[in-house]
């Protein structure tokens, strides 16, 4: 009994204990929650500014000659003659070399003497000599004689047949030698008509074709014979002699190059993701590991309208655009062939109202930024210009010195209170979508 009574009452101080427990709880939650409201949420914050603005793509690319000359062999030959080494300066139509051409010579006399000939054909059926004509003529009058002989010849041979005097055999030889002399006779006027009145139609047409075909065969072994001179076509410098005298080269082989080494340009590949904001004309500053602190200027000449597929190493690959950029000025220590970075100025503003790009969200399809003002984040429409990789311009909608929060999370709202922490992590999410 006695037993029962004690269970009882450490029961009921049990359940008392936890009720008091709990208030207890509650009422610290409450406070912390009156605390929390009253402090606000804690925010970064930052102040927008009036400063310059500027964005930059960066690339690495190849130094190559503006302007160059390339020496290709195009038969199989040996080099004949060589007159220049590399780094040696050039001037327009200077010979630098020479390939053998007995070949080529006389493939060159062949085409020569055909096409002299071909002409002299022409003018000759054109414009003949009277004594060739009055020769065609007799020749005319004889092979008319003779056919009309064969005339008569054929009329009383076949009257005899048909009274059969004459067996058909005769008749068929007087027939025969009917049918020749006529065929002589038509030839013959052909020939004289030609040599009086020249060739026309296809005649004409034919002679000439043949003409103008040995004209172009004179023309192509002209030009080959002409490329066994290795002359410069512009003042520059011999960037590379890439055979040696006495060498036997197979067709294609590359002999020398000269360029303009004062007027030189990059070829690069700029990412897909920065190739939009590329313009022509943009400018570039290149440096080089070669040249340690030295720093060359450029414009952006060109950026190609497809991308390509580069490779990045034994199994990667990455999306380019192709670009060029040439260089300006000074251009003292850059050689061809030296890897290069460029720095390609894509945006330069001396003075805009900006403010980090992670301030900005997007609420409802448009763009706005959360302004704190006596502890209250209050939301605001701005109009935006342009973007840089760290910093957004602002139109319209905020000014010069209003305090803005920077990447505001989920649970920062329209007059919320919020507290201004420095060096606050930056909220996950950031500049994000609602």
């Amino acid at each position: 009994m006695i037993l029962q009574r004690l269970r009882l009452v450490s029961r009921k101080k049990l359940i008392a204990g936890v009720l008091i427990l709990g208030l207890i709880v509650s009422v610290v939650a409450l406070n912390m929650a009156r605390n929390k409201q009253q402090a606000g949420i804690p925010v970064k914050t930052v102040k927008a500014e009036i400063k310059p603005i500027q964005d930059n793509v960066f690339a690495s690319g190849r130094v190559r000659l503006c302007a160059k000359q390339e020496f290709y062999t195009f038969t199989g030959t040996t080099v004949q003659e060589l007159n220049v080494s590399p780094g040696d300066r050039v001037s327009k139509g200077q010979v630098l070399g020479r390939l053998n051409a007995e070949e080529i010579e006389d493939d060159y006399n062949e085409a020569k003497a055909n096409f002299i000939a071909q002409e002299a054909s022409l003018n000759k059926a054109i414009y003949p000599r009277e004594e060739e004509v009055e020769q065609e003529r007799a020749n005319y009058l004889m092979a008319q004689a003779d056919y009309r002989n064969a005339q008569k010849n054929y009329e009383r041979n076949k009257l005899m047949y048909e009274q059969g005097a004459l067996s058909a055999k005769d008749f068929d030889e007087a027939e025969l030698d009917l049918a020749v002399k006529e065929a002589a006779y038509k030839i013959a006027e052909e020939k004289l008509r030609m040599k009086e009145t020249g060739p026309v139609g296809h005649e004409l047409t034919s002679l000439q074709a043949q003409i103008e075909q040995a004209r172009y065969q004179l023309e192509q072994e002209e030009n080959k014979l002409s490329k066994t001179v290795l002359r410069a076509e512009m003042d520059g410098v011999v960037t590379a002699v890439e055979v040696a005298l006495g060498d036997y080269v197979q067709p294609g082989t590359r002999l020398i190059t000269i360029g303009d080494t004062g007027q030189l340009e990059v070829t690069a590949g700029v990412s897909e993701a920065d190739s939009g904001r590329l313009r022509p004309g943009q400018k570039v500053k290149v440096t080089t590991a070669v040249q340690p602190g030295r720093e060359y200027t450029g414009i952006l000449q060109s950026v190609s309208p497809g991308a390509v597929v580069a490779k990045t190493s034994e199994r990667g690959s990455q999306v380019e655009v192709p670009v060029i950029v040439k260089i300006e000025g000074d251009t003292e220590g850059l050689r061809p062939g030296y890897t290069v970075d460029l720095s390609i100025t894509t945006l330069d503003k001396d003075s805009a109202l900006v403010v980090p790009y992670e301030a900005v969200v997007e609420k409802e399809g448009a763009k706005k930024v959360f302004v704190v003002e006596n502890g209250t984040a209050k939301l605001r429409n701005v109009t935006i210009g342009v973007d840089s990789a760290l910093a957004t311009e602002i139109i319209t909608g905020l000014s010069e010195g209003e305090t803005v929060i920077v990447s505001p999370g989920e649970e920062v709202a329209d007059g919320s209170r919020v507290n201004e922490v420095k060096n606050l992590p930056a909220a996950k999410g950031g500049a994000g979508t609602t």
